[in-house]
C-alpha cells in the first residue's frame, strides 16, 4: 500500500531539454513538457516554422503535456513600458502556438530580478500583467508561473492569490530554490494549495546544474512525498535534468513509478 501511495506516474512528465528524452518516453510512457520555444527567436521565421513543425510532429507521437514559454530577457514588471511590451507581446505568441496545438497548460517565468524590482512594485506589476495577459485566453487554458530568482515562496503565492483567477497557478522549480540558499522542501507548505506544475532536478546548491535527481543535496523523496499528500491530484511534475535513464531507475527503486 506504501508503494501505491507514493506513486507519481500518472503526474510524471520529461523535457525535452532531457538528452535522452525519446528514448525515455518511449520506454517508460511518459507525458512530455516541450521546450522548443524556451528562446523567443525559435518563433519567429524559418526557426519557427521547423519548430512548429517539430511540434506538431512531437505531439502525433507522444502526449505532449505542457510547453514552456520563452523567457530571456522577458520581464512582466518591467520597468520599462517597451520592456513589459515586448514580454506581452512574446507570451501572447508563444500561448498563441500552444493553443493552436492543443496544449492547454504552459509555464512561464516570473522575471523576478533582485536588486532592481522593489518586492512591492514586482508584486503589483506582476498582477496587473497576468490579469491582462490571461483576458483573452480560452477558460481551459492555463499558465505556472515558475521561479528562478525569487527568494521566497511568499512572493509568488501572493500574486497567484491576487491574480484570483482559477487558470494561473505556480510552477516550483526545486532547483532554482535550492540555489537561493533555502530548502526547496520548506517552499513546499506555503506553495502546496496554488501548484499545478513542478521543475524537478537536483543540484549542490552552487549552480543551476539540472542535474539527476539523486545527484544533489535537495531531498526529493520529501518533495515528492509532500507533492502527493498535499497538492491537488492534477499537479504535474517534469523531469527536467539533462538525462533521464537513472533518475528512473531511483523512482522505480522508492516506488514512485509504478
Amino acid at each position: 500500500m506504501g508503494i501505491c501511495r507514493r506513486n507519481v506516474r500518472d503526474r510524471l512528465i520529461i523535457a525535452t531539454m532531457c538528452a535522452d528524452w525519446q528514448d525515455v518516453a518511449d520506454r517508460y510512457g511518459l507525458g512530455v513538457e516541450g521546450d522548443y520555444f524556451c528562446q523567443a527567436e525559435n518563433m519567429d521565421g524559418e526557426k519557427g516554422l521547423r519548430a512548429k513543425a517539430d511540434l506538431a510532429q512531437m505531439i502525433k507521437q507522444y502526449d505532449v503535456r505542457l510547453m514552456h514559454a520563452p523567457f530571456n530577457e522577458l520581464h512582466p514588471a518591467a520597468i520599462d513600458p517597451r520592456a513589459r511590451a515586448l514580454a506581452m507581446d512574446r507570451l501572447n505568441q508563444a500561448a498563441e502556438i500552444a493553443i493552436e496545438a492543443g496544449i492547454k497548460k504552459m509555464v512561464v517565468h516570473s522575471g523576478y530580478v533582485p536588486f532592481v524590482y522593489f518586492k512591492e512594485w514586482h508584486h503589483e506589476r506582476s498582477v496587473e500583467f497576468w490579469k491582462e495577459f490571461m483576458a483573452d485566453k480560452p477558460e481551459d487554458f492555463e499558465i505556472c508561473i515558475e521561479n528562478v530568482l525569487d527568494d521566497e515562496p511568499g512572493m509568488l503565492v501572493e500574486i497567484v492569490k491576487a491574480v484570483d483567477d482559477k487558470r494561473v497557478g505556480l510552477c516550483l522549480d526545486v532547483g532554482h530554490a535550492n540555489i537561493l540558499g533555502v530548502s526547496p522542501v520548506e517552499w513546499l507548505p506555503a506553495m502546496a494549495p496554488y501548484l499545478k506544475h513542478l521543475h524537478i532536478h537536483n543540484n549542490d546548491g552552487a549552480g543551476d546544474f539540472h542535474d539527476e535527481v539523486m545527484n544533489g543535496n535537495i531531498d526529493m523523496e520529501a518533495i515528492l512525498d509532500c507533492v502527493i499528500s498535499e497538492c491537488d491530484p492534477q499537479t504535474t511534475v517534469t523531469l527536467e535534468i539533462l538525462s533521464c535513464e537513472d533518475t528512473l531507475d531511483w523512482l522505480m527503486d522508492r516506488g514512485y513509478y509504478k
